[in-house]
């Protein structure tokens, strides 16, 4: 709300010095500032109202306003010097479904929003009205305390600016209305204030060739060319483009949902945790090409690559063609996910070579989207439109490599620690962090088993972790001095799991065993889903979900030599499980030395627990 009041004040202040800024307004041969001529054409002159269909509202349009708006019209902002007045006007979900006065009781009790504070300092009237529809809103009437920061009191009620907010809830909208006019002419022409005031509807008329709708600048097809990779789509309408133009990766999103363009009200879901299917469309230049790549050989290795990755039960492929398309040869293949459980979406993936580089245009949606005619076209009609465009490719653009096709990621290489003699060894395709970094050197804070009394460099304990982006196998390794009994420790640790609501309903199973060998102790504890038993639980109860991808099967050893401890602790996502990826995991163990010892092929005589063994209720 902040920024869109500053914006305001910025365009009053280029009015009022005579600044005239032509990417949002243009002189007209009588000297009037008229906001269209750049804004849309040449036939909107005429308007004397603004709004959103979308939306729903309107209001009136002065001749000399300056208009500021998001892509989605639910921000809102206008400069008028004929009427010394800035309007900003926020419309956002109303998620809680509140009513006008638990809105207003939520206001009065944010405290920790030092901003709401200042302003409570110089509102002068808070009640709810009604206006001249009969629409029911919050009103505050309040002088602007950032003027009266700077001034006398006395002078500020004389050269301050007479501020009323506005509140309304309709539509299952909230919509924050606030006018602000210069206090002296407040004084001398209130009937122009209450003109603007009383201008605002919660409605738009679709019917009325005054009322200038704000979203059709993105209503229409648009040609998007990028012209640094040689390539260019038509936009479907209402879709606008992400991040800066021109970018390797270009990215494509909807400006508005579906319940919007639709006018439909929907359930609103507060759980803001839930998995949100990231529609959209991208356009990424992978790599430069080979000599003899083509479309359909690429697509053929990137499928092994999926089938490789994710359990057969959580992918479906839909299609898998290749076709021509702008006189080139490209491979489309889409698939539908499966990974988290009644959350489907569709991902279309179209391979394209050529100017010398590999393509990847990317389209993801939601299933329900899949099976709409009208929705599905809005994305395929994206997709089906990319072409190359040679004169499009910037003079800089060279050789672009990937640094798979410089090493062969299935070669081994040993990872160890520094000052344990504590390792293993992984394929190149893991990447490895050390001492709580993660994968980009950045400070992951995570450590189950942190040490009390670490201080800086100094430490009797150490970590390293892998992660393989194309299995989603994680391994954290971890070794210590601890004087704790083994069976102490393993008690603290398997307590997590006494209270596991999946073990307890069979949706997990946990396997514990224990071993010694030549004094040292050894336990493994097992964590591992049933894929099966997790959809006959979602199918029974309709209110429970699960991402695959976040649900981790667990496979952990625990070593005790001495008054050391080594971990390690190897995850692996539900919907990666599959029979190359379960032999990955068993071979990292397989292939992991302590003090040079290999405790996979070593004599150890493993013995079986219950679970309620180590229940230390039970047990006292």
């Amino acid at each position: 709300m902040n920024k869109n009041k500053a914006t305001a004040i910025v365009l009053t202040l280029c009015l009022s010095i005579g600044l005239t800024a032509p990417s949002v307004q243009a002189k007209v041969d009588d000297g009037k500032i008229d906001l269209y001529q750049t804004f849309s054409n040449k036939a909107d002159q005429m308007k004397t109202g603004v709004g959103s269909r979308i939306y729903k509202w309107s209001m009136h349009l002065p001749d000399d306003g300056i208009v500021f708006k998001s892509d989605r019209a639910n921000i809102f902002n206008m400069a008028t010097a004929s009427y010394k007045s800035g309007v900003q006007l926020q419309v956002e979900k109303n998620k809680d479904e509140l009513s006008l006065e638990e809105l207003l009781y939520k206001m009065q009790n944010a405290t920790s929003r030092d901003l709401y504070r200042v302003e409570q300092e110089k509102e002068l009237l808070i009640n709810i009205a009604k206006d001249s529809s009969g629409e029911e809103y919050i009103r505050i009437i309040k002088s602007n305390p950032f003027i009266d920061y700077l001034l006398v009191d006395e002078a500020a009620q004389q050269l301050g600016e007479y501020v009323e907010n506005r509140i309304y809830i309709k539509n299952n909208y909230i919509y924050n209305l606030t006018i602000t006019m210069k206090g002296d002419f407040y004084r001398e022409h209130k009937e122009m204030f209450d003109k603007l005031t009383s201008s605002f509807k919660l409605s738009f008329d679709e019917k009325n060739a005054f009322i200038k709708e704000l979203s059709d600048s993105v209503s229409t097809t648009r040609e998007y060319k990028n012209t640094s990779y040689g390539w260019k789509m038509i936009m479907s309408p209402y879709w606008r483009v992400e991040g800066i133009p021109n970018a390797r990766t270009q990215k494509f999103t909807p400006v508005y949902s579906d319940e919007e363009l639709e006018q439909v009200e929907k359930k609103v879901k507060n759980d803001e945790k839930e998995f949100k299917v990231p529609e959209g469309v991208s356009v990424s230049l992978i790599s430069s090409a080979g000599k003899d790549e083509t479309a359909s050989k690429w697509a053929a290795e990137e499928i092994q690559v999926l089938k490789d990755k994710y359990n057969s039960e959580v992918y479906e492929i839909l299609r898998n063609e290749t076709k021509t398309q702008a006189n080139i040869n490209v491979h489309h293949v889409v698939i539908r996910y499966k990974t988290v459980t009644k959350n489907q979406y569709i991902v279309h993936q179209l391979y394209v070579v050529g100017n010398g580089y590999k393509y990847l245009v990317t389209a993801t949606m939601k299933e329900e989207q899949y099976n709409d005619a009208k929705k599905k076209n809005a994305f395929e009609s994206m997709i089906n439109s990319f072409s190359l465009d040679k004169e499009g490719i910037s003079e800089y653009l060279g050789e672009i490599i990937t640094a798979k096709s410089l090493i062969n990621l299935n070669d081994s290489k040993e990872v160890k620690m520094k000052k344990y003699d504590f390792g293993t060894k992984l394929t190149r395709s893991f990447n490895i962090s050390r001492n709580g970094y993660n994968f980009n050197d950045s400070y992951s804070g995570i450590d189950l088993y942190a040490d009390p009394n670490y201080r800086g460099d100094i430490s009797n304990n150490e970590c390293l972790s892998a992660l393989e982006p194309t299995s989603n196998i994680r391994v954290d390794m971890y070794s210590g001095l601890d004087t704790k009994e083994m069976s102490e420790t393993i008690k603290n640790r398997l307590e997590i799991y006494l209270k596991d609501d999946e073990i307890h309903m069979g949706l997990a199973n946990i396997k514990i065993q224990s071993g010694e060998y030549k004094g040292a102790k050894l336990y493994y504890i097992e964590k591992e889903y049933d894929l099966n038993a997790i959809k006959k639980f979602v199918k029974e109860d309709e209110t429970k979900i699960y991402d695959l991808e976040s649900l981790k099967n667990q496979y952990e050893y625990i070593i005790k030599t001495g008054k050391d401890i080594y971990t390690e602790s190897i995850t692996l996502p539900v919907s990666n499980m599959t029979s190359n990826n379960k032999a990955k995991v068993n071979s990292i163990w397989e292939n992991t030395t302590i003090s040079k010892i290999n405790y996979s092929k070593a004599s150890v005589q493993w013995k079986q627990h219950n679970l309620s063994e180590f229940d230390k209720e039970k047990n006292k």
